[in-house]
């Protein structure tokens, strides 16, 4: 039977010792228990337990062997010392505890996160790794836990030996027995403080960059930003300085900090000192134009407000610069109750914060700016206005006497030729004046935007007919051919007739100024679709340069400043003939080859 379950490898040892036994009586692994390979039937290899006792029967030794297969034992044994070798070196805390609430595991991750050795922890309460606050979230995993519920994740705040609070995600899975009862639970922790810190901060870019964009002045924004930006990490206290040239020094302007008395006299304080250039942590700031850490400012001996700060239980202080156009413009200060390390993320947001404030404080510098230049300008239309209205009353009054005079008088049949042409020149030149007058006072309204259209029905021929009747005279005198052509079938307008008349009278003027003697102006109409009146007024004078065109409608632009006249008629045109949803453009071929104004207007629907 031996050689039967023995499994071939080891059958010469068992033969050796069975003789060695027969020879000298001893036996050395007789009554005792042994685990050794045992061979099955089917041939496969089994772990057992052996215990092998002799007695003599007769003289002849007779061998009793109690055999206990343990191999399902041992690979249970050996999974058990795999998935602890696993949990050691798990990179998250793995915990064990069981229906008690009581802790009965502990891996290495565990220590590390939570700060206590495993036989410091194990047996004690669950509730040790929770702070008191939120206990009661504690009773709400374990009732779920006892309904059999897995907690996939579940963010939340632990408490470390020391007493400081992390942030942690946690996976919690109930323990069940063979029968399915649920005899405990695991719990996987992990650590989500820089996580958590990260998403904090980003927010607060984002919540700042909003309070800016809201806010009309630093100091309106002021409390919120600090309030954000404290808010990101465990800051106490918050505040800007700006250098206070009535002062001498930096001063403190906006203030924030958490609700408690100790940490309020503080801040009284900071709003009442000055500080000098390098002086604090403000003024060291200001000075090196860096950010600066103080590990703990209650034994910085450059510190001035060091026993208010140990007062108030603050420790670790932070500080960084504003800048606005490269140069430094503020400091923002921040102190913990705990002392702090420098931290690279924390630099980092702190320095696109400053950014972000800092084009905040240019965007606010430049409003004011354009808000001044803003003031001037309307100061200065208004004391235009003020002089064009007093300049027309002035010269006027005057002007209009003499024409109606010199036209009266040139009427006259009794006069010498000489006399009439000189008193035909001096209506014409007052009249000149007149115009010139309202020309000014008219861009003044268009400038401002005070130009106003009494809108009403106007027939685009008949407006045409009464331009050329103002122009007849001065053409008649240059002799000058007119040709007329208004084929446009649809020519009623909604629009002020008197300025759109004046629109039309100040082209045929024009045309007539730079048309040499002998010379052509041709008026022609149509409609080059239902809705719109085309209107053509060309010349055969001096001609525009193609580099004037788009000029030619500016405000003191002139084809030939020799001209009488501002340059201001064309200007004015093309205001009137926009806010009648018009447009004007002229177009010519170059110097002595004339000149074409078009004008298209919408034609009068009729619903109108």
């Amino acid at each position: 039977l031996a050689e039967l379950i023995i499994p071939p490898r080891t059958r010469e040892r068992h033969r050796q010792g069975l003789a060695h036994y027969l020879k000298t009586g001893e036996g050395p692994l007789l009554g005792k228990l042994i685990e050794i390979e045992a061979l099955r039937r089917d041939g496969a290899e089994i772990l057992v337990q052996l215990a092998i006792t002799a007695i003599e029967v007769d003289g002849s030794p007779i061998f009793t062997a109690y055999l206990r297969d343990i191999t399902e034992r041992r690979r249970a044994e050996e999974a058990n010392r795999r998935l602890a070798a696993i949990i050691e070196s798990f990179g998250d805390a793995i915990i064990s505890k069981n229906l008690n609430e009581v802790i009965t595991s502990w891996n290495e991750e565990a220590e590390r996160l939570f700060g206590y050795r495993a036989d410091e922890i194990i047996g004690k309460p669950i509730t040790t790794l929770v702070p008191s606050e939120r206990h009661d979230e504690e009773l709400g995993i374990i009732a779920r836990l006892r309904r059999g519920e897995r907690i996939v994740r579940y963010d939340t705040i632990g408490c470390r030996k020391d007493g400081t609070l992390i942030d942690i995600s946690l996976a919690v899975s109930p323990i069940k027995d063979e029968s399915g009862h649920v005899i405990g639970a695991s719990r996987i922790a992990r650590d989500i403080t820089e996580r958590v810190r990260n998403d904090r901060r980003r927010a607060t870019q984002y919540l700042v960059a909003s309070l800016l964009a809201g806010s009309r002045t630093l100091a309106e924004a002021g409390a919120q930003i600090l309030e954000a930006v404290a808010s990101s990490g465990d800051w106490a206290f918050a505040a800007i300085w700006v250098y206070d040239d009535p002062a001498g020094g930096l001063r403190c302007r906006n203030v924030w900090h958490e609700a408690s008395e100790r940490v309020r006299k503080f801040a009284d304080l900071s709003r009442l000192i000055t500080l000098a250039n390098g002086k604090g942590l403000p003024g060291r700031v200001w000075d090196s134009k860096k950010p600066t850490w103080v590990y703990d400012v209650t034994r910085d001996p450059n510190f001035p407000r060091a026993p208010y700060a140990a007062e108030a239980d603050l420790h670790g202080g932070f500080a960084f610069p504003l800048f606005s156009r490269g140069e430094i413009d503020g400091i923002m200060e921040l102190f913990s109750h705990k002392v702090v390390e420098p931290d690279e993320d924390l630099l980092q947001m702190v320095e696109s914060l400053g950014s972000q404030i800092g084009l905040f404080i240019e965007r606010l510098r430049i409003e004011q700016e354009l808000q001044r230049e803003k003031e001037n300008a309307e100061a200065a239309n208004t004391a235009r206005d003020r002089f064009l209205a007093m300049l027309s009353h002035e010269l006027r009054t005057p002007l209009m006497p003499v024409v109606t005079w010199a036209g009266g008088t040139a009427k006259q049949s009794n006069l010498s030729p000489e006399i009439q042409k000189g008193l035909k020149m001096v209506c014409r030149n007052a009249e000149l004046g007149v115009r010139l007058i309202e020309d000014l006072l008219d861009l003044s309204r268009v400038t401002r935007r005070r130009l106003k259209l009494q809108l009403g029905t106007a027939d685009a021929h008949e407006l045409l007919q009464s331009a050329m009747d103002m122009v007849r005279s001065d053409m008649e005198d240059r002799h000058l051919k007119l040709v007329v052509s208004l084929a446009a079938s649809r020519h009623e307008l909604v629009a002020d007739a008197p300025r759109l008349q004046q629109v039309f009278w100040s082209v045929f003027r024009n045309a007539c100024k730079f048309t040499p003697g002998n010379g052509t102006v041709s008026v022609r109409s149509y409609n080059p679709n239902a809705k719109t009146i085309t209107i053509e007024i060309s010349d055969s004078g001096v001609g525009i340069e193609p580099q004037f065109i788009k000029r030619i409608f500016d405000p003191f632009e002139q084809v030939d400043s020799r001209r009488e006249g501002l340059g201001l008629g064309l200007a004015i045109s093309k205001a009137i003939v926009e806010m009648h949803q018009g447009n004007i453009r002229a177009r010519s071929e170059g110097q002595g080859k004339g000149a074409t104004f078009v004008i298209d207007l919408p034609v009068r629907r009729s619903s109108q």
